[in-house]
């Protein structure tokens, strides 16, 4: 491959890829592949490669060795395989944690030809449809829709200028752009491929930057740039730029280059996963066994072995009973570089690579985030949620309202609206989803934040960092949800806060401890009449009664759990009429009531309510609720401060002369990366980082 030391068997095959089987749903199976908890005696016996971290840039980078005759273990910190391809099952839910939409994965397509070379053609990959993402700008209850359109540019560009008319001539110029950073991205890949020292004399001598002239024009302009010279209408230019959240930077501080190359992948068609994300890692893992490869987790490495030589030869993985040292003739790490050079090798080592001397400046972490997880009573079908992803802005000045967020104190962002939502809807993307989960779907709003918000809890152990934590990542998470029924009504009354609010007013009030019982008795007798009820209200109306008979002067000040389940309930029990007032306010109402638990449930809250505010639906139909905050991107995910795309994605990145240290060598023999930090960000960028890295060998 490439310029490796020496050619080895070729890992691509016709032969490798095989019809799909059904997707596999029984969670003990899956959980046999998924979480295999390391034991030294697991461990193959003379390894020729160690990966540290199991990301898809890992994992493919395992594929490859693999069938080239390598024996490869992959190593990795959390309890479960896959990085951020990842699922967590909660209270009957699934969730997704990072991959939410991929381009190019159509037939033909050389990302999905690689893909099914890593899976055997064992993962299908379903279209989200021709609307891939829906753009919303406008205050919460007012919001305007931008579909987005994939397909082809033709079909990209005519539903911009159906949104915007007057701006045709600067929609084709705008597409134009596009057009070229297609063909520009080659001035990002080639340093890396090439020997360094060719690289070095071409970038010194100016050899490359004349060659490469249009890549170095496009990669000098950014994104505001570049529409500021287009079009003066603001609203136009925040739709052309929505995306930047992908990338994790500001269009004022994006490369046009970068962000042009991740609209090209979403273009052609966006795909996901049947069976979900983790059905890649779930298949990919069966690729590397039967190539005698491993993939072990609950195995954190905390260094990379050096050896008297100089030479990166093993990792010591840290166990409760006592470390483990493990030894292989190379060492990849997929754990990014600034978890690499600051964390995993002795500073007197890592100083002898050129990367070391870029971290700081220009090297810096990119900005970590929040994310809100719902899950939903009703199917997708019923709720009527989109396939297609949702950005929402607040106004068309979106830069300067999120730049306005994260110089807030942690305080005021909590009880304001957030100014970036995306949010996904993973149940109605996966065909096989109400195979697995009948009757309930899931929602994804996540919102961009600094780490230092929460690094003041980060000595504390994870779900155990303490009631304020507690209280303010679900107060987070409201918010989203509200603004988000606000987009989508049909949501109205698919959540109920009762258990997590009676969770809360428990810890308040001790003595409520136990209260709750009667409710649920006089529910079963209920569904005993009425069977078409079973599975449709939850718990936290049970509650609610019994918290009434505790404290009566609560009595009428209840939201609605559903206006059908209610007016069903006042035919049954008229002496309930006008006992519940219709509104999804019932929090603000207790507050009213209790002063003192004003702002225990904020940023959850509020991002909640704006997505309420998008999806009037969602009104009342959230079942279960759950935060994750940069701590747990930190303790999941392994990144030094929760960040969301490793390295930040700055101008200065993809200039030529660090680009060409962003690569697979690391100037300390033995040691090779893989990953997002040595390509571009998102599941792509890491999937190609693996190829890059194999071909080195």
């Amino acid at each position: 491959m490439f310029f490796g030391s020496k050619s080895g068997p070729n890992p691509f095959s016709i032969k490798n890829v095989k019809s799909p089987k059904p997707v596999v749903t029984d969670h003990n199976l899956r959980n046999k592949i998924l979480k295999q908890r390391f034991k030294a005696q697991k461990v193959p016996d003379n390894i020729d490669t160690i990966i540290i971290g199991s990301g898809i840039g890992g994992m493919s980078t395992a594929v490859l060795l693999g069938r080239a005759g390598h024996k490869v273990l992959v190593l990795e910190q959390h309890d479960q395989a896959g990085g951020c391809c990842h699922t967590f099952v909660e209270k009957g839910y699934e969730f997704d944690t990072g991959i939410h939409y991929v381009g190019k994965m159509m037939e033909g397509d050389m990302t999905r030809i690689y893909m099914d070379q890593l899976t055997e053609g064992q993962v299908v990959w379903e279209p989200l449809g021709e609307v891939f993402d829906t753009v919303t700008i406008g205050p919460i209850g007012k919001a305007k829709f931008y579909p987005m359109k994939s397909g082809s540019y033709e079909i990209f560009a005519k539903n911009l200028e159906e949104h915007f008319p007057t701006e045709k001539d600067a929609i084709a110029k705008f597409i134009g752009i596009l057009k070229e950073c297609r063909g520009a991205f080659m001035g990002v890949i080639i340093p890396k491929v090439i020997p360094k020292w060719v690289a070095k004399i071409a970038i010194k001598t100016g050899i490359y930057q004349l060659v490469m002239n249009k890549f170095m024009r496009i990669t000098r302009k950014t994104v505001r740039g570049v529409l500021d010279e287009l079009s003066q209408n603001e609203e136009f230019k925040a739709v052309a730029s929505y995306i930047f959240g992908d990338m994790g930077v500001v269009p004022s501080e994006l490369s046009m280059m970068g962000y042009g190359t991740l609209i090209n992948h979403y273009i052609p068609g966006s795909f996901y996963p049947r069976g979900g994300t983790s059905e890649i890692a779930f298949q990919i893992i069966q690729v590397i066994e039967k190539y005698g490869g491993r993939v072990l987790v609950d195995a954190p490495v905390s260094e990379i072995l050096i050896s008297e030589t100089g030479r990166a030869h093993g990792v010591r993985v840290k166990r409760s009973g006592g470390d483990v040292d493990l030894f292989a003739k190379r060492i990849i790490s997929d754990a990014g570089i600034l978890n690499t050079f600051k964390n995993l090798l002795p500073k007197e080592v890592a100083v002898k690579s050129p990367v070391y001397g870029l971290i700081g400046e220009p090297l810096q972490s990119s900005i970590s985030f929040l994310t809100g997880f719902y899950g939903l009573d009703g199917s997708s079908q019923e709720l009527g949620l989109p396939l297609g992803n949702v950005w929402s802005f607040l106004n068309a000045d979106f830069e300067k309202d999120l730049t306005s967020f994260v110089k807030m104190s942690l305080d005021e962002a909590a009880e304001s609206d957030i100014p970036l939502m995306f949010t996904s809807f993973p149940s109605a993307k996966d065909t096989a989803w109400n195979e697995k989960y009948p009757g309930k779907s899931v929602a994804l709003v996540i919102t961009l934040l600094p780490w230092q918000w929460f690094s003041q809890w980060e000595s504390g152990k994870v779900k155990h960092r303490g009631d304020d934590y507690d209280q303010l990542k679900l107060s987070m998470g409201r918010h989203m949800w509200n603004q988000l029924v606000e987009l989508y009504p049909q949501l109205e009354g698919k959540v109920s806060m009762g258990r997590h609010m009676w969770n809360q007013l428990v810890e308040l009030y001790p003595q409520l401890e136990g209260k709750v019982s009667m409710g649920r008795h006089m529910w079963n007798q209920l569904v005993e009449l009425y069977p078409q009820l079973e599975g449709k209200v939850s718990m936290g109306r049970h509650m609610w009664n019994q918290l009434v008979e505790l404290y009566p002067q609560l009595e009428g000040k209840v939201s609605s759990m559903g206006r059908h389940m209610w007016n069903q309930l006042v035919e049954l029990y008229p002496q309930l009429e006008g006992k519940v007032s219709m509104g999804r306010h019932m929090w603000n109402q207790l507050v009213e009531l209790y002063p003192q638990l004003e702002g225990k449930v904020s940023m959850g809250r509020h991002m909640w309510n704006q997505l309420v505010e998008l999806y009037p639906q969602l009104e009342g139909k959230m079942e279960y609720m759950d935060v994750g905050t940069p701590l747990s991107n930190k303790y999941y995910l392994g990144q030094p401060e929760g960040d969301m795309y490793g390295l930040h994605h700055s101008m200065a990145r993809f200039l030529p002369e660090v680009s060409m240290e962003l690569r697979p060598e690391t100037g300390i023999p033995g040691l090779y990366l893989t990953g997002q930090d040595i390509l571009t960000c998102g599941f792509s960028g890491a999937m190609h980082a693996g190829l890059l890295t194999a071909s080195k060998y």
